[in-house]
């Protein structure tokens, strides 16, 4: 039973941080069209093509959440590790050092958290 409400609580918490990413995504496309894959700088069109790809990734993600597939915790933690991965290197080839987002740290540590929960529970 308990498992039960951390898993139900770990999704919905990974939901929350999903459509966050995308609506900084969405802004970040809008009003200054510009990222960064690893160390490399994207803009304009390059740049909004990129987010919006991760976009609807993070969407399909959080429609499968919602659905309580089994494919949805696997996929989160392959886009935050992505994301992880990505970051790091793009700051260590920037000069920053060993910067990580809070919010691709905190989604790849609930989306692990939560694969191995449902792993336990549905053995």
């Amino acid at each position: 039973m308990k498992k039960k409400i951390l898993e139900s609580f770990l999704r919905y918490t990974l939901i929350i941080l999903l459509i966050y990413n995308v609506y900084g995504s969405v802004f970040v496309s809008l009003f200054n069209p510009e990222s960064y894959f690893f160390g490399g700088k994207l803009v304009r069109l390059n740049a909004i093509i990129y987010l919006l790809i991760g976009d609807i990734g993070a969407i399909v993600i959080v429609y499968l959440l919602f659905m309580k597939k089994s494919m949805a915790e696997i996929l989160s933690v392959i886009y935050f590790g992505y994301f992880f991965i990505e970051s790091l290197i793009t700051n260590l080839s920037l000069g920053f050092g060993f910067l990580i987002s809070p919010l691709v740290n905190f989604g790849l540590v609930v989306s692990i958290v939560l694969l191995v929960l449902r792993k336990m529970i549905y053995r």
